[in-house]
Parts: structure tokens; sequence; C-alpha cells
């Protein structure tokens, strides 16, 4: 730390050289950091707010990662027993585009205290124990939408199973079907930020910023009323029965304790969720 011409030699072999906005030109270009208030406590502000950077993009990307392994998983195993494909590739881009939109507001995520008291290390190789822990937690509930959709409610609909189906039938069978997964999909994969983004139990002991609530909202109401649209029309999409609404609930509660539950092994096993 210094502000004249013998301290930038100093300046420029340390870490981190601090400087002030009155000190000489060389000492300032030899600095990292120039204090333009005469207030020690802004290079403390300034951790701070790199930790909590460092957390909402450590959020993003082991979020993300989970969520696209498991719906690997998910199409894979749809791929074993479907005679059509369990989306169409159009479907499949309105839902990430929603559930990106979605995640706009996490930089300005809350972050708990406790993942602030210490400096943290970046480590590629927790993304990769983290992406096969938590993503396959989520094809657990997509394969039973799959059996929810395929034996109950989507021959209610259409009266028939998909083998007894004529071809009329069989493409109401299959909106149908595209339009259940593309719901619970979206459901799943944006309830389970608020599930990732902390150790603690979410609600509860640790809440997200009213940005990050406010825009997940939007984004699960935004995907449930587009079935009911003329977008969701030109998106072969099918209204769905009010009644699907209940086995969905019932899904995504389920969906949450699990994966609270897999967070709170993982975190004993590993040490740390983020």
């Amino acid at each position: 730390m210094g502000d004249g011409i013998n301290d930038a030699a100093a300046m420029r072999a340390a870490d981190v050289g601090i400087s002030v906005d009155t000190a000489v030109d060389i000492a300032k270009e030899s600095a990292n950091i120039i204090l333009l208030e005469k207030d020690l406590m802004v290079l403390e502000e300034g951790v701070i707010e790199g930790r909590k950077i460092y957390a909402n993009i450590i959020k993003y990307i082991k979020m993300t990662a989970s969520s696209n392994f498991g719906n690997m998983l998910s199409v894979l195993a749809a791929s074993a027993f479907l005679p059509f494909l369990p989306m169409l590739p159009i479907q499949i881009l309105v839902l990430n585009l929603i559930y990106d939109i979605s995640c706009i507001a996490i930089p300005w995520d809350n972050v708990d205290l406790d993942f602030l008291r210490k400096p943290r290390k970046w480590d590629a190789s927790s993304i990769s124990r983290f992406m096969l822990w938590i993503g396959p937690t989520s094809s657990v509930f997509d394969i039973v939408t799959y059996c929810l959709l395929f034996f109950v409610i989507c021959p209610h609909i259409t009266g028939g199973h998909y083998s007894v189906l004529d071809q009329k039938g069989r493409e109401i069978f299959m909106m149908l079907f595209h339009t259940g997964w593309f719901v619970e999909s979206l459901w799943s994969q944006t309830l389970v930020i608020h599930m990732i983004r902390t150790p603690k139990i979410p609600f509860i002991q640790s809440r997200a910023s009213h940005h990050m609530s406010f825009m997940t909202t939007m984004g699960i109401a935004a995907g449930t009323i587009i079935p009911y649209t003329w977008f969701g029309a030109a998106l072969d999409m099918a209204p769905l029965p009010l009644f699907y609404f209940r086995y969905l609930a019932v899904i995504i509660i389920a969906y949450m304790l699990l994966a609270t539950v897999m967070k709170k092994v993982f975190v004993k096993k590993y040490g740390e969720l983020l």
C-alpha cells in the first residue's frame, strides 16, 4: 500500500497493490485497487461483494449442469419405451428460454452469511459431483410423469391407449403428453433453483431475493398458461385437464423433498453445497 514513486515496485510485486486517488501516477498505475474515499472499509465491502458474485455464479453453473444432465437421462429413459418423441424440439427451445429468463435474476440473489465468512476456491470437480448427485433426482420424477401421462391422463382424455387410437387420436395423445412434460419440466427446473441456491431449508431458513422470487414465479406462470393460448397451439400443445395439476402438485412436492434430502447428504459427504 502506498502513494509515492518509491512504493510502486512493492505494489507491483504484491498480490494486491492498493493506492489512493491523490497518489502519483506511477503508484496508481502499479496498484490493483485505487481508493476513491478515505475509508478502508470499502476493501471489506469489495471482498464481500466478490464472494457474493462467486456464490451466484457457482449457483447457476451447478443448477444448470445438474438440470441438463437430469433432462438428458429423462430423454434417454423415455426413448426406451415411448413410440414418439417426449417433447418437440421447438418446445424444448421455448422451455429453455423461459428457464434462462428466470435465471436472469440470479446475480441479484441473496447469499447466506455462512458462505461469506471465508474465501472459496474454484474446484471444477465439485460441479461433476454435484451434477451426478442432483441431476438424476429430477429424472426420477420425470419418469413418474411419463408413466402418469402415458398410462393415465392421455388415455383418459383421448378415450384409449396410444396403440388402439386412430391417427387423429394419436396426434391428440402426443400433444397432451408433450404439454404435460413441458409443464412438469418447467416447474421442476425452475423450483430447483430455490432448492440448490442454499444448503439450508429454502423458503424457511434461507429466502431468495425478491428479484429471484418474482422471476421464477413469472416463469412458472407463463409456462403454465402457454398451452391455453394461441402460442401454445402454434407449438402443437394442447390444454391440460385441471385434474392433471393435482398430480403435478404431488410430484413437485415429492421432488422438492427428495432434492432437500439429497442436498443434505451431499453436504454431509463433501462438506459444502456450492
